[in-house]
């Protein structure tokens, strides 16, 4: 019997992104009749609520359910992600503050079904990329591209990292990726998701840590 697969992420596109890699990593179908999404604006705080209330549905459960769960988050230069790293300048002090993500997310999912992971009632995988999605859509699809950028787009904040016209950042490598295979977003996010996962994993500890947990899974 197909999985009921709850997703909690940014939109459609990541949706499909993140289904995706499950199907491949655990060999399973999955059923999918509800959305859970963070709106554009949304902050960590509201990311959080909306996951603990996602987990609230099944933690009460004591028998394993046919259920999993992806709680899919950005990462944005928030410090100490088990599968971060470290930059050739320092982050704005507005990132340096930033409550660790990953951490939260482990310790919410622990206090409310336990330590012990392979009780819990539902199977769940954090997707925390460092430092968005688009982090590891460029990688999968070129995993020997120069070091990513840390930010989104040429915003106030990279304007004072680099102290200057800042390069290319994550949403214009991604269009720059689209417009040369000739594709939208859609289907770059897709043929990303298709791409051989090992050389892309060695690329990136946090795509590394998402797709362990999806083959526990199993």
């Amino acid at each position: 019997m197909a999985k009921q697969l709850y997703i909690l992420s940014e939109g459609e596109l990541d949706e499909m992104f993140y289904e995706c890699l499950a199907e491949r990593v655990t060999g399973q179908t999955f059923l999918r009749d509800e959305e859970f999404r963070l709106r554009p604006g949304e902050n960590w705080k509201t990311a959080m609520a909306k996951a603990r209330l996602l987990v609230s549905r099944f933690k009460h459960w004591k028998e394993k359910q046919n259920v999993a769960v992806i709680i899919a988050v950005d990462n944005d230069r928030a410090p100490n992600h088990p599968g971060g790293k470290q930059y050739p300048r320092a982050l704005h002090r507005f990132d340096q503050n930033k409550a660790p993500r990953y951490a939260a997310l482990q310790n919410m999912l622990t206090e409310d079904m336990g330590e012990d992971v392979s009780a819990w009632p539902v199977n769940v995988a954090l997707a925390v990329p460092v430092e968005m999605i688009e982090s590891w859509v460029l990688l999968l699809l070129n995993p020997q591209r120069e070091e990513l950028p840390p930010f989104s787009e040429a915003s106030q904040l990279a304007h004072l990292y680099y102290g200057k016209t800042p390069p290319p950042q994550l949403k214009d490598l991604r269009d720059e990726e689209a417009k040369q295979r000739g594709v939208d977003h859609l289907h770059l996010f897709w043929t990303a998701a298709e791409q051989p996962l090992e050389p892309a994993m060695e690329a990136s500890p946090s795509l590394r840590m998402f797709v362990e947990q999806l083959q526990n899974w199993r």
